[in-house]
């Protein structure tokens, strides 16, 4: 098996020392959603993987926090994209570890304040 993980290094050119610098975020569409069939089966295979939460996040190009939250279940839901960038990484079809929402599309939260509605004294 070949070793996945990336680091990205800088040489600064006052000292010659090397720095890392991490990968830029890229914006998934998030016109389709998908939805986490079982948190624990995520974590495993990232385990199984040989991946910390940290190095699949760089790889799938999200957060560390993204990775956690879909593993204890706090996030139950992602783009399709990352989905699928998550499931590439860990050797796993899509199928196994999301399925696709009901709604193409979940609805924008928005705050009471600027919801329109009057507030009620």
């Amino acid at each position: 098996m070949t070793d996945q993980r990336c680091t990205l290094h800088l040489l600064s050119a006052e000292e010659g020392t090397r720095m890392s610098a991490r990968r830029p975020k890229i914006r998934y569409l998030r016109e389709v959603w998908m939805r986490v069939i079982n948190p624990e089966a995520i974590k495993r295979a990232r385990k199984r993987s040989g991946f910390t939460q940290y190095e699949l996040a760089a790889l799938a190009r999200c957060t560390q926090a993204t990775i956690s939250a879909l593993e204890t279940g706090a996030m139950r839901g992602c783009s399709e994209d990352l989905a699928t960038a998550i499931a590439k990484w860990l050797d796993r079809d899509v199928e196994e570890l999301f399925e696709r929402h009901d709604g193409s599309r979940v609805h924008r939260v928005t705050n009471a304040a600027r919801s329109g509605t009057k507030a009620v004294a």
